[in-house]
């Protein structure tokens, strides 16, 4: 998923999530037990911030932009994802708690974990009793048929994930149910409680996928298409009462929703605000001074509030500053002249000074660690390699000249550099400005809003194409916890779309492609490794996408926040769990 597209886009959501890999270390400790007593434990990622179960009060959220859809077909954004469980219920949700156990995943409207049959081709899924939307009428089997269905609409409702899209028979020719009234027969409802999958191939990860909001049910007869977004109809704990896009959202108690049927949800604030389109350091202010509860971006305090967080005891103690999961990489876009030329990406690879985009995202502490890979070291069949080695990571210029004058421009040459307005990504897109005018290429920062950057720019490669685009900032974390759910949207050369494409650079390598293929046909861990491996290779060697840092981020709390720790799944505060001393 997005960096907060699992990623939304998250990248996540997000991921968003999106969904991060179990994150590094951390204390097993929990932080204050009340409002006055201190803390002990600093920014373990597995600490609880003030441990409550007291209900009430107004959670105060503040971000720098809205979520990229709050329809939930859509979102693509980690923190968003992180949010939709407030909102919404599908049919498995990540547990909530701290450490690994986060990861697990748990029925959440299905009773009971899935009968799996035809060699994990066949998923049959219980509804629960009782369960109702925010207006009283039933949730049933039809209803989450439908709002699965909607995801294959891909010409109204793009740009979340589109695993479901392969993985379900009949799924690549359904366009879903505005144009197609009988729906995909391949997920059978005998009754108002059952739901049954037919896959194209097994696959184990199904449930994974069902934790992804794209599994939350739509009642047919409020559904408005792309306008979703705007109105959805809610079936958590929480219903939206107001919303004004890109400036506020308050949320308030669904009285419908039965917490007999939710194991998981505390449901602890009375009410949950969203205050938007704030500059970041006024929110690092805000939650320094207790006028604003947690960070929605959930990427970290700026560089003059770090200091301040990292020399006050008492700020430590309600930080956490966990290893995201996430990477931030460069895209370059290889569609886009000069860029066709392999030489001319890999002086872009070799020039970039991987130690100042460390540095204005908040050093080892706020940014995270020097990447090389693309897969992340919190992700299982890890393993370090360097392509592209230079003195600390600071870049090469002589060889980046040498590449330069290979792809026959070597004074450099003009382009585009695409951004978003959010947090540190101006002082990133600004470093590596930079670094290009040292070998001669100049480049224009093109920058967007985070709602809109990959919605109407990045994920389509008509846009993409057609604005001269020479390279984008951006950030992924894996959907679930395995390489198959990190890679599989943003290198797979088979899901380029022409909407909601997450393959921004648009690689299509028979050797990537052939190699994901055979990791995931075998059981072997060897062969695995090995494959994996030769995919990241692949993927790095081939200059589209450069590794910029393996992420990590100092998020902080107010001194009101209760049960604040980090969702592992999602690498970062669970929404789900926070409450307020009123």
């Amino acid at each position: 998923m997005v960096d907060t597209r699992l990623l939304v886009r998250g990248g996540a959501t997000a991921l968003a999530l999106a969904l991060a890999a179990t994150a590094c270390g951390g204390s097993s400790s929990t932080k204050n037990n009340s409002a006055s007593s201190g803390s002990t434990s600093g920014t373990g990622t597995n600490a609880i911030f003030q441990p409550s179960e007291k209900k009430g009060g107004n959670l105060q959220i503040l971000a720098t932009s809205d979520c990229d859809f709050w329809d939930p077909a859509r979102p693509y954004y980690a923190n968003c994802w992180d949010m939709d469980r407030l909102l919404f219920r599908g049919l498995m949700m990540y547990d909530a708690k701290p450490g690994a156990a986060g990861t697990k995943v748990l029925p959440d409207l299905a009773a009971t974990d899935p009968v799996v049959t035809d060699n994990l081709k066949t998923w049959k899924y219980t509804l629960k009793d009782n369960l109702k939307f925010q207006d009283g009428t039933p949730v049933t089997s039809q209803s989450v048929k439908y709002g699965i269905e909607r995801v294959f609409a891909q010409d109204v409702l793009s740009n979340g994930p589109t695993y479901l899209l392969d993985l379900l028979v009949g799924g690549k020719a359904y366009k879903g149910p505005y144009k197609d009234k009988k729906g995909l027969a391949s997920i059978e409802t005998p009754d108002s409680k059952t739901l049954i999958f037919h896959l194209t191939r097994p696959f184990a990860d199904f449930n994974y996928v069902m934790a992804i909001p794209q599994s939350t049910p739509v009642p047919q007869a409020k559904d408005t298409g792309a306008n979703y977004t705007f109105h959805p109809v809610a079936n958590g704990p929480y219903k939206i009462a107001s919303y004004t896009p890109n400036k506020s959202m308050t949320m308030v108690r669904n009285p419908n929703w039965d917490p007999a049927t939710d194991k998981v949800r505390k449901a602890l604030p009375d009410t949950i605000t969203i205050t938007m389109g704030l500059d970041p350091n006024d929110i690092d202010n805000r939650i320094i001074s207790n006028q604003g509860d947690v960070f929605l971006d959930q990427t970290g305090v700026q560089q003059a509030a770090q200091a301040k967080v990292l020399t006050t005891p008492a700020l430590k103690d309600r930080s956490e500053n966990p290893v995201t999961g996430y990477l931030r990489y460069l895209v370059v876009f290889q569609k886009n002249k000069p860029f066709d030329n392999i030489h001319c990406r890999n002086a872009v690879a070799w020039v970039v000074n991987k130690k100042a985009q460390q540095l204005v995202r908040g050093g080892p502490v706020g940014g995270g660690a020097i990447a090389t890979t693309m897969i992340t070291p919190t992700l299982k069949f890890y393993q370090p390699f360097d392509l592209f080695p230079s003195d600390g990571g600071q870049g090469n210029v002589a060889k980046a000249k040498e590449e330069l004058k290979a792809c026959g421009h070597p004074n450099g040459f003009s382009t585009k550099l695409a951004i978003r307005n959010k947090g540190k990504e101006p002082k990133q897109g600004e470093a590596i400005q930079a670094d290009l005018k040292k070998i001669g290429i100049n480049a224009t920062i093109d920058t967007y809003d985070i709602s809109q950057y990959f919605a109407a720019h990045l994920g389509i490669p008509a846009n993409v194409h057609k604005s001269g685009y020479g390279m984008g900032l951006t950030a992924w974390g894996p959907d679930w916890p395995s390489p198959y759910g990190y890679f599989n949207a943003i290198v797979d050369g088979r899901k380029i779309l022409p909407q909601g494409n997450s393959n921004y650079g648009e690689l299509n390598s028979a050797t990537v492609d052939a190699n994901m293929d055979k990791a995931l046909a075998t059981a072997d861990p060897a062969a695995q490794q090995a494959a994996w491996t030769a995919v990241d290779k692949g993927v790095v060697s081939s200059a589209v996408y450069v590794p910029l840092l393996y992420d990590k981020a100092l998020n902080l709390n107010s001194q009101r926040t209760t049960n604040a720790y980090v969702q592992q799944a999602f690498g970062m505060t669970d929404f789900v769990s926070l409450g307020v001393i009123p």
